[in-house]
């Protein structure tokens, strides 16, 4: 299984985290993926992520539905510019084909128009696609039901593309800006799991990716994931370990339990308990006053989970999920044990 880090940051911000990865002086790479959306970032940041490509990362293009879906834009508006992008940038490891995705709060109507839309523009777009581009392409399976599920992966299998994505996960927030993981969407994650890698294709799943959910992910059977987390939770101030939740360190907050506060003495319990190390934690202060210190930290804990559950480290990882977050103890038998 493969973390993908979502990079939605300015080129110097991009280099400053490279550096602050370097800083951290460890094993793992977890800038050795990489997902962006090349209609949304600048042209520096594109040609920084070429040059990435370059030097040994994979970098795999996302096709803007996130921005769809926060309604930046209409789905329609993407097509054209994002196969002229494509066509122009011809280095990536994996395109993902337009996407519409579906919000918790949609109508059944919506819902089945979103996924039509989702599968025949991506069709379309597949065939309009150079023909040396076709096998990177990654069509985006989307839906509420067995029956969406259905309908997208018999139109993609039929396509004959090597990979899809899964992309309808709850949506949660002021502009339905954050995935959530639940039961109903989890269970037809692993279905599509299971029908795709049946016909020989590797799933991704979009958007989801905080380190107590890399038991879930594993878990599915899914090939690869993305994730923004680390960042977004480093720019509120909050930093995680190993297969933990995030926790704020940059204050002391006990009044809502997303931003639930951590001492630096419970900090450097966890610290033990999950096995972590880096060179950007040893300073707490740093850690809770520079937000790239936070964010590099964050990242390198993503990638040290994917790494553990890759390596099956069960008594470690079993260990870790007791000893955390309640409302992950479980995570351990009901998902890595049954894999």
């Amino acid at each position: 299984m493969r973390f993908v880090a979502s990079i939605t940051v300015c080129p110097s911000d991009i280099q400053k985290l490279q550096r602050h990865v370097a800083l951290a002086r460890v094993e793992s790479d977890p800038l050795k993926h990489l997902l962006i959306t090349p209609l949304f970032v600048s042209p520096d940041s594109l040609r920084l992520a070429q040059h990435m490509s370059e030097e040994g990362s994979s970098v795999h293009f996302d096709s803007g539905g996130y921005h769809v879906q926060m309604g930046k834009l209409r789905f329609s508006e993407l097509y054209m510019p994002l196969l002229d992008l494509y066509k122009s940038n011809q280095w990536a490891t994996i395109y993902t084909l337009p996407d519409y995705v579906p919000l918790s709060q949609d109508e059944p109507e919506v819902v089945e128009r979103k996924v039509r839309d989702t599968v025949s523009f991506s069709t379309l777009f597949f065939r309009e696609m150079p023909d040396s581009l076709k096998p990177k392409a990654m069509p985006v399976v989307q839906g509420h039901n067995q029956a969406h599920i259905d309908f997208c992966l018999e139109e993609y299998i039929r396509l004959g593309v090597q990979q899809i994505g899964f992309g309808s996960f709850g949506t949660m927030g002021p502009n339905s800006e954050v995935n959530v993981a639940t039961r109903r969407a989890t269970d037809l994650a692993r279905y599509v799991v299971d029908v795709a890698h049946s016909h020989n294709m590797k799933v991704h799943l979009f958007g989801l990716g905080a380190p107590p959910l890399v038991a879930m992910i594993k878990g599915i059977g899914a090939d690869s994931f993305d994730s923004a987390s680390w960042l977004k939770a480093a720019g509120f101030g909050m930093v995680s370990l190993p297969l933990m939740r995030f926790y704020n360190i940059s204050y002391k907050s006990a009044i809502a339990e997303l931003q639930r506060g951590v001492t630096f003495d419970q900090f450097e319990e966890w610290k033990l308990l999950t096995g972590h190390s880096c060179d950007l934690c040893k300073d707490l202060g740093k850690l809770r006053e520079h937000k790239m210190y936070r964010a590099a930290h964050n990242l390198i804990v993503l990638q040290e989970s994917v790494d553990m559950v890759n390596r099956g480290e069960s008594a470690r990882i079993r260990h870790i999920y007791r000893n955390g977050s309640v409302k992950y103890r479980t995570e351990f038998e009901k998902w890595l044990l049954k894999s």
